[in-house]
């Protein structure tokens, strides 16, 4: 059967009549919507005048889905005008109702529960694209030239599936369409459908048959399905959705959409990319400085070795660190990371990476409680519970408890620890041969390493030498280093011999043989200036040292340094080498000097003097009766000696709460055993108590019998008596008088004391004089005064506020010194100084860091003449330049003088003396201290940056699936759309501190992958192909644009728009599209692998040196036990026949040959040597002892043998 072309009716010029057989059409098409639409719908739609479509589901998406290409049908239609058939479109809907319902519309025709339901389904569509179609389609209905029928099942149950379609030309031909489809908000540019396609006039049977269907369901005269027309008041409902004008073009707004679809998956890939480290540094909330970004390239790109981080205090440490792990976790290695920080510091280290690194973490708050960044807590069942969270921050103290350590092993292992303030990690016993021994800190840091479950480590320290040299080289052992130079410290205190005498033209023969042998046996040794030599050929070496020309000395001895493993591993920037930095141009201003002065004052009045000299003589007297019961017990008075010169207020709190105390022993009451918390420093550490104390735990060293206690109840009220009776303060006379001085110059003011109780008393003081310009902030917050009471206020606040200049003088516990960045600030004043020295450089770094605008900041220090705060602290100016600048390798000196000002030692000018002079000819000890030299940066483009970000924000609209509207803030926007709950989100570090449930703006937040995954249409074919690969934290990303069959690569953004300008917004070809996206994909597949299989390498390498070092420091130890065994015979004849004999000595020696991996060790000539001069410099009562075999069996219990067996 053929069907019969009717006569074309009289053309109308401007638009000529549609001609369907002037295509070619498919038999079957699939794909997504662009593809329907390109090569069905658009084409069909634009040569008909009639369309019949029988669709899915009443809904908004659903009819706007029919409404596919209708923008040349539309403007045929106008053009034919009155000649246009009534209606030019038909559609037919389903609906499903319930069997009482169906019932009452075929019993009675009462359509009112089916007007309902389709009311509910007709809603404005959120997606753009959807509304515009839908506006299409009203328009018709408007126009008269679309009629709307809706299908039941007769039965009440089901609905009627058949989906197809016909077009019509003004001839009569037509292409008919039959397929599935899904047509859900989702569905309407996501589905991927199949559709069977044909025409009446090369297949009339199929063409009559569906034309049949389509009567049939229209005419209500089908077997199964009921038609109705749709109601009228749906009817009206769907015209509001009409236009005022004909909408004759088809809808473009896509091509926007998937523009910043493609901008958004650039975005959220990009750090990802190859070159994308810069990236991740762009898009932080911070502008790295010349030598921070130095850091950061350098140690994200060891990992996994481990890097230390020691630059002075206010040069960014924290952020370094922050941007490290920002690079690690953008597919470099790292997924989990724990972060062991100060219990203090937990909150500003969550602070600092939420702000800084736009990263959300969790922090433990004990065993069961995780605190989130916005103030939200989330129960756990426990640390093992916690430990599962891919990066936790967690208090160092909690984490070294024996318990706790245990869990920690138990865990998933460790992608990266990171532990703040790392010198904190060392011996348990202060002694050069005692490697084994270990703090609970350094323990578990230990058992993390060489039990494998840490991969790598970041370590943190200002003062990675606290009071011996080997310390920082304990730390380099946690990050893998070992083999020769940690199998014995005696190497590395000869190698610096060797440094300093190469500076000085004298490195002999035997200095420059062991120099030798550790360059030669270390892989990583940097080649010396000059000409390269044979670094593995030790006498080459060797003489390369001994003869160095003058002119040359300085670049050796500099070479030497940088090639060790603490020059390889540690980053130490100073203000020193800010300086260097700014005369190279690379910083625009040159760090500030400062001005330090000390005001020293006398009590004036004679009674004050008085009151002060009795309460001298009751802690000095309670003291010693203290002691005498336990040494350390009377680390109270200590407590209350310090509260005494810090204020009246604060000493008056104190007595009035050990008068509590004393009160509840007299009356045989239950007393605390304890200090309460107000009594003790925020920041006291565990170095500052006596042995056995805890961290906050000081004891308040009441006595337990009551008549003891009444008899010391009379004294403290006494004291509290003449305290209370006091006529003035000359103490802060004096700070009021220095304090006027430095505000009247124009300069903002931060004050320093240890206690929150003096806190109190100087901000009650000063909130007349400073009525709205003064402002505290301790451990427990911040706060202003507004001139009539204290508000509140986040740690952001007082930063601005000092910015703006509202904050003249801020009052700071050294709780606060830790973490507030105040170089706003101009000026600091020690009220009090703290009894840990070295607590001095936070609080003046405080303001002299990065950003400071000040060319010179002051440093004010009040004393009380005489006192033991006076003598030590003018000792410590005088001999080490403390207050002035970074004491650096006088960090012994600063430990001898706690002792002296924790009174565990009396004051000794003479022992200070003694100590900065040994310090100073220790040529060790100065190394450990020695700049990182300035280098410029490499000036790798960022693939992306911030800016970038707050742009591709700006590109979306409400009908793309996401809404975004500028807040009031600068930077800050609020996010909504469907999918989405109203989220603040901010690229302004101002915002972010002030409000802490804004989210960060951030390429690592799962939020921010959530918008570019709702711009994204599944399924639709992107010029821009982005193809991962993932190898456990490994993971690489590889970017192309398809134009024309060969694929450019796309590295960063700005090649992203330059190929988005000139597209017109058609899809590349599948086959070219595959193909790119498979060589993208197999490249990033290439580099995932590369990548892995080096940090592998990488972590046997550092595991292997562990058990090098051991295995040297046991041969040696060996080799000394058998010279004093057998002298200077053959030592593996020696050491066999003492193995072959029943004596404890052989069962050593046998444990010994397993250890050596059961053979014998190779005596070299050097290290025959080596131990031939040692015994014959050991006297003779030592090699007795040495026989004892002590010393091996410590190189027995060397802990990195644990690498053997895990």
């Amino acid at each position: 059967m053929t069907t019969q072309r009717q006569t074309r009716p009289a053309a109308n010029e401007a638009f000529p009549p549609g001609n369907l057989r002037r295509h070619n059409w498919p038999r079957f098409l699939q794909g997504p919507d662009p593809e329907l639409l390109g090569n069905l719908y658009v084409p069909a739609l634009s040569e008909a005048v009639r369309y019949d479509r029988s669709c899915s589901y009443f809904s908004s998406y659903a009819l706007a889905r029919a409404a596919r290409g209708f923008g040349k049908l539309i403007e045929r239609l106008l053009a034919l005008g009155d000649q246009a058939p009534r209606p030019a479109v038909r559609l037919l809907v389903n609906e499903q109702l319930d069997r009482e319902d169906v019932q009452a519309l075929l019993e009675t025709g009462d359509p009112s529960r089916l007007e309902s339901q389709l009311k509910k389904r007709l809603k404005s569509p959120q997606d753009l694209l959807a509304r515009q179609r839908l506006a299409m389609l009203a328009w018709l209905a408007q126009a008269g030239w679309l009629e709307i029928r809706v299908g039941v099942m007769r039965s009440g149950v089901g609905i009627h599936h058949g989906k197809f379609g016909i077009a019509r030309d003004e001839t009569g031909d037509a292409v008919i369409f039959m397929g599935t489809s899904n047509e859900t908000a989702d569905g309407l540019m996501a589905n991927y459908e199949n559709v069977e396609i044909s025409t009446s006039w090369q297949d009339p049977e199929r063409y009559q048959h569906y034309v049949r269907e389509f009567e049939d369901l229209w005419g209500d005269n089908h077997a199964y399905v009921h038609t109705v027309s749709l109601p009228e008041a749906v009817r009206l409902q769907l015209i509001k959705f009409a236009p005022a004008a004909p909408p004759v073009v088809e809808p473009q707004e896509d091509l926007e959409r998937k523009k910043a679809a493609m901008f958004w998956q650039f975005i959220v890939e990009a750090p990802y990319l190859a070159n994308g480290g810069p990236a991740c540094d762009a898009t932080a909330l911070v502008e790295l400085w010349p030598h921070q970004r130095r850091v950061v390239e350098e140690a994200a790109g060891a990992w996994p070795e481990g890097r230390l981080l020691c630059d002075e205090v206010g040069l960014g440490k924290t952020i370094e660190a922050i941007l490290i792990l920002r690079r690690l976790l953008a597919g470099r290695g790292v997924r989990r990371a724990l972060l062991l920080v100060p219990a203090g510091l937990l909150g500003q280290w969550q602070g600092e990476l939420r702000e800084k690194g736009g990263l959300l973490v969790p922090r433990l708050m004990g065993p069961t409680t995780l605190a989130w960044p916005d103030g939200g807590t989330e129960k756990v069942g426990g640390l093992g519970e916690a430990l599962t969270q891919d990066i936790l921050i967690m208090s160092r103290e909690l984490a070294r408890l024996d318990d706790n350590r245990a869990i920690l092993l138990t865990a998933e292992p460790w992608d990266l620890v990171l532990l703040d303030e790392a010198h904190a990690a060392r011996r348990g016993k202060q002694e050069e041969g005692e490697f084994n021994s270990a703090t609970l800190l350094l323990q578990l840091l230990r058992d993390l390493q060489l039990k494998g479950k840490a991969r790598g480590f970041l370590l943190l320290s200002a003062t990675p030498m606290q009071t011996q040299p080997w310390e920082p080289w304990d730390l380099l052992s946690i990050l893998g280093e070992g083999g020769v130079w940690l199998a014995e410290f005696k190497a590395v205190r000869d190698y610096y011999q060797a440094v300093a005498a190469v500076r000085q033209g004298a490195c002999g023969k035997e200095l420059s043989r062991q120099a030798a042998v550790l360059i030669a046996a270390d892989p990583d040794f940097p080649q010396p200036p000059g000409n390269p030599i044979n670094l593995t050929d030790t006498t080459q070496v060797a003489q390369k040292l001994a003869f160095v020309p003058p002119t040359q000395r300085d670049d050796m001895a500099a070479w030497l340094r940088r090639g060790s493993p603490l020059g390889r591993r540690m980053h130490r920037n100073t203000r020193g080498t800010l300086k260097q930095y700014h005369s190279l141009g690379l910083l625009q201003e040159a760090p500030p000097t400062r001005k330090v002065e000390d005001i020293v004052f006398e009590y004036q009045d004679v009674h004050e003097r008085q009151v002060y000299d009795a309460i001298t003589r009751y802690i000095d007297k309670r003291f010693e009766q203290i002691e005498k019961e336990k040494t350390g017990k009377g680390f109270v008075m200590t407590v209350y000696r310090r509260r005494a010169a810090s204020s009246p207020l604060a000493l008056e709190r104190s007595l009035e709460r050990r008068r509590e105390g004393l009160k509840r022993v007299a009356a045989h009451l239950a007393y605390d055993w304890y200090l309460q918390a107000e009594d003790v420093p925020e920041a006291l550490e565990i170095d500052d108590l006596p042995e056995g104390e805890g961290v906050g735990k000081v004891s308040s060293a009441l006595p337990t019998d009551p008549r003891a206690a009444k008899a010391e109840l009379a004294e403290v009220e006494g004291l509290l008596d003449s305290l209370r009776g006091l006529p003035g303060d000359s103490k802060r006379d004096k700070f009021l008088e220095v304090l006027r001085g430095i505000t009247d110059e124009g300069r903002a003011v931060l004050v320093f004391t240890e206690y929150g109780d003096t806190l109190d008393y100087l901000r009650t003081c000063l909130k007349d004089i400073y009525p709205r310009g003064l402002a505290c902030y301790s451990g427990a917050g911040g706060e202003r005064w507004d001139g009539e009471e204290w508000q509140r206020c986040s740690k952001g606040a007082i930063t601005q506020a000092l910015q703006k200049r509202k904050i003249q003088v801020l009052l700071c516990t050294d709780a606060a010194s830790e973490g507030l960045n105040l170089q706003a600030a101009g000026a600091v004043i020690n009220y009090d100084l703290p009894w840990n020295p070295a607590r001095v450089e936070q609080r003046i770094g405080r303001i002299d860091r990065i950003g400071q605008q000040h060319p010179q900041v002051w440093v004010v220090n009040l004393f009380i003449r005489d006192s033991v705060d006076d003598k030590v602290y003018r000792a410590l100016q005088k001999r080490c330049g403390l207050f002035k600048h970074f004491v650096g390798a006088m960090q012994p000196v600063l430990a001898r003088a706690r002792r002296m000002l924790l009174y565990q030692e009396p004051f000794d000018m003479a022992d200070l003396e003694a100590t900065a002079s040994l310090v100073q000819t220790d040529a060790l000890a100065a190394e450990t201290y020695f700049e990182s030299q300035p280098e410029s940066p490499d000036g790798k483009p960022a693939a992306i940056t911030l800016a970038d970000m707050e742009e591709a924000l700006k590109l979306c609209q409400e009908g793309f699936g996401v809404k975004v509207k500028a807040l009031k803030e600068a930077h800050t926007y609020e996010i909504s759309g469907p999918g989405f709950k109203k989220t603040p989100i901010s690229a302004g570090l101002e915002a972010l501190e002030k409000e802490t449930k804004i989210r960060p703006l951030s390429p690592f937040d799962p939020f921010t992958k959530k918008i570019a995954g709702k711009l994204l249409r599944p399924g639709e074919r992107l010029p821009l192909v982005v193809a991962s690969a993932q190898e456990g934290p490994f993971r690489s990303t590889v970017a192309m644009w398809v134009r024309g069959q060969k694929p450019l690569p796309i590295t960063a953004l700005v090649e992203l728009k330059a190929s988005m300008s000139v597209w017109n917004g058609q899809p590349p070809e599948p086959e070219a599209w595959h193909r790119a996206r498979q060589k993208a994909r197999q490249a990033a597949e290439r580099q995932v692998k590369k990548m892995n299989h080096q940090a592998q390498k990488r972590v046997q390498m550092l595991m292997a040196r562990q058990i090098m070092a051991a295995k040297i420091r046991l041969t040696k130890e060996l080799g000394r036990f058998l010279m004093c065994l057998g002298g200077t015979g053959e030592l593996n004849a020696i050491f066999n026949q003492q193995m072959s004999q029943n004596t404890p000595t052989a069962i050593r020696l046998k444990q010994c040959f397993e250890m050596l991996g059961n053979r014998y060790p190779d005596w070299s000539m050097e290290l025959r040597q080596e131990l031939e001069d040692f015994y014959e410099n050991l006297p003779t009562n030592k090699r007795q002892a040495r026989i004892l075999g002590k010393e091996v069996d410590a190189a027995l219990r060397d802990p990195r043998w644990q690498v053997k067996k895990s």
